[in-house]
């Protein structure tokens, strides 16, 4: 039996990973090779995160900065090569929230450009979340 041709709809889908997990790669090995800016603006954020959770309590704010540039770069690659697409967008997705929340806190901001660009990268991080949940729902698998 001959092989038949990838469908359209399926090299629409890898390709469409590989889009994803580009951002997630790319921006995880910058942070892993330099956290101490993210650190410093995570702060904030993971002061109240930890008063919620102790356990963070053990961890410095740069360990807990590249724990999560490692899990955007490990997931990202596994989505970029189809490996478990599904969990690999779900891990993404579960590690863009506080990566947004604490990356651009624009509802903190006074008026004026830089509550606009933070708003805008917000924004940016919410429609990559869309583009994961899609993965997530799609399952990685082939629609007929």
């Amino acid at each position: 039996m001959p092989e038949t041709p990838p469908r359209y709809d399926d090299i629409g889908r890898a390709l469409s990973r590989l889009a994803l997990a580009a951002v997630f790669v790319s921006g995880g090995r910058h942070v892993w090779q330099h956290p101490e800016g993210p650190a410093q603006g995570a702060e904030t954020f993971l002061k109240r995160c930890r008063r919620t959770v102790p356990l963070l309590d053990r961890f410095t704010d740069r360990q807990l900065v590249r724990a999560n540039a490692a899990v955007h770069m490990t997931a990202g690659a596994a989505l970029a090569a189809g490996i478990a697409p599904a969990a690999s967008a779900t891990a993404l997705a579960g590690s863009l929230v506080p990566t947004t929340l604490a990356a651009f806190p624009f509802w903190t901001q006074p008026e004026g450009p830089q509550r606009a660009r933070q708003q805008g990268d917000f924004l940016k991080n919410l429609a990559l979340a869309g583009g994961l949940l899609a993965v997530v729902v799609s399952g990685g698998r082939r629609t007929r």
